[in-house]
């Protein structure tokens, strides 16, 4: 896999197919994320990852211009992502569990409890909207 400069175009075409990228385009604040196929010297192909319904609703080829695109980058695995999410999710659950004093539970039990739910709806959400992003690879 190649790491190069910031700007490098040439280390976008030597990514290795199946790599997890983001893209980021021009009149875009979101990023979109997919699996590498190839990059010629004027596009970047790649395959969505798409869940739920929109695996019906959008293609998952995707085709990205060179001269829109803003920035690529690597990204973490979705069990990187999931592991982060869900360790702050607990971590938030466990202290508004133990901040609650409204005689049904134990503080501890409150820690468990919410922390455990936040666990499981970070780790979702962090699956799907990573927290932290990987290697900036190339900036227009």
């Amino acid at each position: 896999m190649a790491f190069a400069q910031t700007g490098n175009w040439q280390a976008v075409k030597q990514l290795d197919p199946g790599v997890k990228i983001s893209v980021r385009s021009e009149h875009h604040s979101l990023r979109s994320t997919c699996y590498f196929q190839r990059a010629t010297d004027d596009q970047l192909f790649c395959e969505r990852i798409l869940r739920g319904v929109s695996q019906v609703l959008i293609p998952p080829d995707a085709v990205y211009e060179r001269k829109k695109i803003r920035e690529v980058r690597l990204e973490h695995s979705d069990r990187s992502n999931a592991a982060t999410g869900a360790a702050i999710g607990g971590g938030i659950g466990a202290t508004l569990g133990a901040a609650n004093d409204n005689g049904t539970l134990t503080r501890e039990g409150g820690a468990l409890l919410l922390g455990t739910v936040g666990a499981l709806i970070g780790g979702s959400f962090g699956r799907d909207f990573p927290i932290f992003h990987g290697k900036m690879i190339y900036r227009r």
